[in-house]
This record gives C-alpha cells, sequence and structure tokens, in this order.
C-alpha cells in the first residue's frame, strides 16, 4: 500500500515537471511567486488536457468499437450508453490539472491541504467512475454469453465495486492525513464488529449468491416458483443480496437471496432442458355410471378403431376363463369387460398416437383412491410444449376429447354440490 502511495506521488510530481518542461518550450520559467507564471501553466495545463481527453477517448471509442462490432445493435446501443470511453479518458487530464495545482499552492499551507484533500477526494470518484464503467462492460458482454446465465454476475460487479470503494476511501484518507494505509487498516479492524453488522445483508447475500451459482441452482431467465412468497415466474436479476423475478402477471418480486438457499422453491429448468413438460390432472367418474357392457355397448364400443385389438384380445382371455366355469354356474361369477376399463384403454391408446405427447416418457392412466368427489382417473404423461401457452393448449385440447367421448362409454363425471349462500 505505501508503496502505491509512493508511486503515486512520482507520477503526479512527473506530470508536474513535465508540465514545467512545457512551459520553457514557450520560454517562460516557472515561478511560485508569479502570478503571470501560474496563469500560463494552468492554461498550457488546460490546453495540453483538453488535447490528451480528445485522442484518449477516440483511440477508447475507436477501440469499443471494433471489439463490438459483431454484437447485436441492442448490445452495442447499451455498450455506448455506457459512456466509458469519455470516463476513462479524464482520468491523464485531471492528474495534469490535480499536479499544476499542486505546484502552484504547496500542501503545507492551509489552503494548499484544503484543496489538496478536495482533488483527492475527486481522483478517487473519477479513478472509481472509470473502473465501474469497465465493469458494466464486462458486464453488458458476459450478459450475453451462454456460460453466464449459471453465474451471479451483478452480484460479482457489485460485490468488485464495493471492494474498490472501500479500497479507494481508504488509499484517499490516508493520503490527505499523510498516513500509511496500514495505520488506517489497524483503526478499521477495531470497527470490523460494527461493520458486518451494519453489512450483515450484503454478506449473507452475498455468500448466498455464490451458493446459488456454485450449486447451480438458478440463473437469469430461468422460470421459478416459491409458494411461500407467492414468487411464480422467470428471474430477471440476480444482484448481491436479492434475486429479481417478473411474474406472469407482470408483477416484479424481490427476494433475498439467502431466502432462496434457505427455503425450498421450485425451479423449472429441467423442463426447458429436456423439452417437455408434465400433465398430471384427474377426472372424477361417477361410480354409479360403471357398469359391465352388454352386447348394445359391446357393439359400440367395437366401432372405436383404437379399442378393436384391445377388445378382441381381452374377449379371448374372458372367454378363456369363463369356460373353465360349469355351465350351470351364476352369471355372476363371470369376467366380463366394464366401460371404465375400455375408456382407460382408449385414452391410453390415444395419449400413444397422440403428436404432442412424448412417447419416450412416462404415460399412465390410473385410478387413485375414491372419495366423495367420485373415483378419480389421472393422466399422466409429459408433452412436447414448454411454453405456458402452447402447454396450456395441447392440455386443453387433451381433456377437451377425454370429456366429450365420456358419453359414448355411458359414462358421467360427478357434478359438483351445489352452492348455498348463507
Amino acid at each position: 500500500m505505501e508503496a502505491e502511495h509512493i508511486t503515486g506521488q512520482r507520477i503526479a510530481e512527473h506530470l508536474g515537471h513535465f508540465m514545467l518542461d512545457l512551459l520553457l518550450l514557450l520560454g517562460i520559467e516557472f515561478d511560485r511567486h508569479n502570478i503571470f507564471a501560474d496563469i500560463m501553466l494552468l492554461l498550457t495545463t488546460l490546453l495540453f488536457a483538453l488535447l490528451c481527453y480528445l485522442l484518449i477517448r477516440h483511440f477508447a471509442r475507436a477501440f469499443i468499437r471494433s471489439s463490438s462490432k459483431n454484437y447485436p445493435e441492442k448490445i452495442r446501443l447499451v455498450i455506448k450508453r455506457k459512456h466509458a470511453a469519455e470516463k476513462v479518458a479524464l482520468l491523464i487530464p485531471y492528474y495534469l490539472f490535480m499536479s499544476s495545482i499542486e505546484l502552484i499552492v504547496p500542501k503545507e499551507r492551509g489552503l494548499g491541504q484544503v484543496l489538496n484533500g478536495l482533488l483527492e477526494i475527486g481522483a478517487a470518484i473519477i479513478v472509481l467512475r472509470a473502473l465501474f464503467s469497465i465493469f458494466d462492460l464486462v458486464l453488458v458482454v458476459l450478459a450475453n454469453k451462454h456460460f453466464a446465465h449459471r453465474l451471479p454476475l451483478h452480484g460479482i460487479i457489485q460485490f468488485l465495486k464495493l471492494c474498490f470503494v472501500a479500497l479507494a476511501c481508504l488509499l484517499t484518507i490516508s493520503h490527505i492525513l499523510d498516513r500509511t494505509p496500514i495505520y488506517l487498516i489497524s483503526g478499521v479492524s477495531v470497527m470490523a464488529g460494527m461493520i458486518a453488522f451494519v453489512m450483515k445483508d450484503t454478506i449473507l447475500g452475498f455468500i448466498a449468491g455464490i451458493q446459488l451459482a456454485a450449486n447451480k441452482m438458478i440463473s437469469t431467465g430461468e422460470w421459478i416458483q416459491l409458494d411461500n412468497h407467492n414468487v411464480d415466474g422467470t428471474v430477471q436479476e440476480v444482484t448481491l443480496t436479492t434475486v429479481k423475478v417478473k411474474n406472469w402477471d407482470n408483477t416484479i418480486a424481490m427476494i433475498p437471496s439467502q431466502t432462496l438457499v434457505s427455503e425450498p422453491f421450485i425451479n423449472w429448468y429441467g423442463i426447458e432442458e429436456t423439452g417437455a413438460r408434465r400433465i398430471k390432472r384427474a377426472i372424477f367418474i361417477d361410480t354409479e355410471s360403471i357398469t359391465f357392457l352388454d352386447d348394445e355397448l359391446l357393439a359400440k364400443m367395437q366401432r372405436f378403431r383404437l379399442l378393436k385389438n384391445y377388445i378382441l384380445r381381452k374377449q379371448r382371455e374372458i372367454q378363456e376363463y369363463n369356460q373353465t366355469l360349469s355351465q350351470d354356474a351364476d352369471p355372476v361369477n363371470f369376467r366380463r369387460l366394464t366401460n371404465l376399463g375400455c375408456f382407460r384403454e382408449y385414452i391410453a391408446s390415444y395419449l400413444a398416437t397422440h403428436p404432442a405427447v412424448i412417447q419416450e416418457l412416462t404415460i399412465v392412466v390410473r385410478q387413485l383412491e375414491s372419495n366423495h368427489f367420485g373415483l378419480p382417473l389421472e393422466i399422466y404423461c409429459f408433452v412436447n410444449k414448454t411454453s405456458i401457452k402452447d402447454y396450456e393448449r395441447a392440455q386443453a385440447d387433451l381433456f377437451d376429447h377425454i370429456y366429450s367421448i365420456l358419453r359414448e362409454f355411458n359414462l358421467k363425471t360427478v357434478k359438483p354440490l351445489p352452492s348455498f349462500n348463507q
């Protein structure tokens, strides 16, 4: 730290003496007590600083333009609005002006100390603005890389900015007080507990952001669901302490990072990765409508192309079983087809031939435990539609057909109980 402090002083002295050499070229010998020499030094410094600013800005803009020419127009526009070239171009002109002021007004005097302190603060601000603009450019560029979506870039950049702000404050104060940074660090260590308490949320948020990134739990563009906080939408931004989520109703939710680490949530990233989204819904069959197939209903079932092979196969099995019984056995002992069994097989065959249903994944039509609503018949499958609009349309198309074909099997759904207003 002390070496950096001495190096900064030497740079400032060299820049100041460089301006004095320019005055000598103009035939003016600098004298601190000569007002004319002071004015000429300031004018020469301002003129040369302006020239440096224009040159550095030109080359910086050219470099940024050539580096970003392959990026989309939207990204180039964002980079242009950061004004990084202008902020970086201010560094050398400001130090030229600062060095000249220090030559005119010595630091040993009261006015010089005050003026030097203000100049040091201004230098720290200009350096930080240049660094922040560079960090912002890095963030804009990396945010469009594929691997960066798994990293909390906003949190990392914000943490680096905080570190540089703390370092700039430390170096500036040590320079103004003419003390080594180690002297100030020893005093800051006493306040470490208080700083940790004040920045508790920031520290916890940063650690949580690292955990989220290291475990690949969340990234921008992913759909997450946090029922405890009524959050259901896509991640817009992962900052140092919070995660910004845009819900499906277009509301914005700000969630502390540590909440996603300490509480359970659902990340629907696997849906987009595999290109499959699950349908798991039940229809409630009225148990009083479940019956055996008579000849009329059997003939009706044989009209279905998807059921022909099933009915023929089941009839052979049933006939073989019934032949093992005596001829005078009561019909109640015979096996027979049911309308619900045919309906289940029809739905399974229908799903197996549907273009939106992924055949490589699980397809199940199963009965659940009956309740006062009836007998639940659950449809479990995966469709190749991942967006909410396409998924809901595919799911609705499936159940539109299922409910419409239900009456062909002489089956009924349970009607909802009437509600009575108190």
